[in-house]
């Protein structure tokens, strides 16, 4: 029993020192507009499952993660959020055209949802997951009878993940602060991500 609760604090341990960019990145996605909380969720579970189950074929096949092509997933939020920076300054040249009195607020817009949205939010986590995936393979590794804990402890933990960046956007003072620089934000987390992954694909630099 002992070593069950401390294999669940290296459990909680590991996921939070992983997630912690992701819990900015969940909580700027949560005030897009066409990103619903669904979808969002949804694709967080999706990707944290991916990761985990490669984290567990890997460390099953005693392999290592494949070095520098799995770092190749960077240029999507790279992309997205290059195509986030553009869309925002144009939203800001489109505003500068509007009476004062005649613009309704982002609150009022009817903006369509994605289609996309949940394979959207799913390939942001899983090319965020290089650090998860680096943490993990060891552990499962090295405790592999005590796999199903990590494998418990983390499916719990990305539902709280997914209920604390909801409750930051919903604060009334952090959601003010998030509709307004999250367009802003949003953007440079993406990027910032995508740059951070794709400084692991040794495949350029060997």
């Amino acid at each position: 029993m002992h070593r069950a609760f401390v294999t669940l604090g290296w459990a909680v341990a590991a996921f939070i020192s992983t997630n912690l960019d992701d819990l900015l990145l969940l909580a700027s996605l949560f005030v897009e507009v066409e990103f619903s909380p669904r979808s969002v969720i949804f694709g967080q579970f999706i990707g944290m499952t991916v990761l985990v189950l490669a984290s567990l074929a890997a460390a099953l096949l005693a392999v290592a993660s494949p070095g520098g092509w799995t770092a190749l997933l960077g240029f999507v939020p790279f992309l997205l959020g290059l195509k986030r920076c553009w869309q925002w300054w144009r939203g800001r040249q489109a505003r500068r055209g509007l009476p004062s009195q005649g613009f309704i607020g982002t609150d009022r817009l009817e903006c369509p949802r994605s289609p996309y949205a949940v394979w959207t939010v799913t390939i942001l986590t899983i090319a965020n997951g290089g650090d998860n995936l680096s943490v993990y393979i060891p552990l499962f590794a090295t405790e592999r009878a005590l796999i199903p804990i990590y494998l418990v402890a983390f499916t719990l933990l990305t539902g709280i993940w997914c209920l604390l960046g909801y409750w930051l956007t919903h604060h009334p003072l952090l959601r003010a602060q998030l509709i307004q620089y999250g367009p802003i934000v949003t953007p440079v987390v993406l990027v910032g991500i995508g740059l951070k992954v794709l400084a692991g694909a040794r495949v350029f630099w060997q």
